[in-house]
């Protein structure tokens, strides 16, 4: 049986995260928190956006892990565009400060607890509070982070370079998604994505004694 987490824990974790990126964090933030974001319980598979939706909403991992994920051309296959772990989001634009959606579904691939925002929620205070500025520039930040390794990983033409690249870059997508997440992220079959990871093991450096 999994951990069960209640909301409070989890906002408490995240209150703990944010200080540590703005110090300063008062109360006005929690109460803030409190007032514009919604909790909610997700269950796996519950998409969160559709791709055509036109939603303005910041969703925040509390617990839990959402995807985006698109649909393959002239295929029966999805693949994962990001992934957001705790502490992370997704805007439901391409970034907060755009009105094109965002490309591809939200859509919760463990059950967790999310936070939602409405972005005119977030657009009263942004400008007036500097904490809540920067907690949505290191949402973007970390999101644009994560983009640039996947591009790179993207343009290598073996699978297992592709896995591997990953491992080394982005450690904590590789250890959190399962064998068939990877093969959607890396876009290669499981089998190969198998073969890669038994490959990785060995390639690693053993511990010095």
């Amino acid at each position: 049986m999994g951990n069960y987490y209640t909301e409070k824990e989890a906002l408490q974790d995240f209150y703990s995260y944010w200080e540590k990126i703005y110090p300063p964090l008062e109360d006005f933030h929690r109460n803030w928190l409190e007032k514009n974001a919604q909790i909610m319980r997700v269950k796996k598979g519950q998409v969160l956006y559709h791709s055509d939706d036109q939603q303005e909403n910041l969703y925040i991992v509390l617990r839990g892990i959402l995807i985006k994920e698109r649909d393959i051309t002239d295929s029966n296959r999805k693949q994962i565009l990001t992934v957001a772990l705790p502490n992370l989001g997704f805007f439901t634009t391409m970034h907060y400060y755009s009105q094109s959606p965002a490309l591809g579904d939200i859509i919760a691939i463990r059950p967790g607890i999310v936070l939602k925002i409405p972005y005119k929620k977030i657009k009263l205070d942004v400008d007036r509070d500097k904490g809540i500025d920067t907690l949505l520039q290191l949402l973007m930040n970390k999101k644009k982070y994560q983009l640039d390794h996947l591009r790179v990983m993207d343009a290598l033409s073996l699978a297992t370079n592709r896995l591997f690249y990953l491992a080394d870059n982005l450690p904590d997508i590789y250890h959190n998604l399962t064998q068939r997440e990877l093969s959607r992220l890396i876009l290669a079959s499981e089998s190969s994505v198998y073969r890669a990871k038994k490959i990785l093991v060995r390639r690693k450096p053993k511990k010095q004694r």
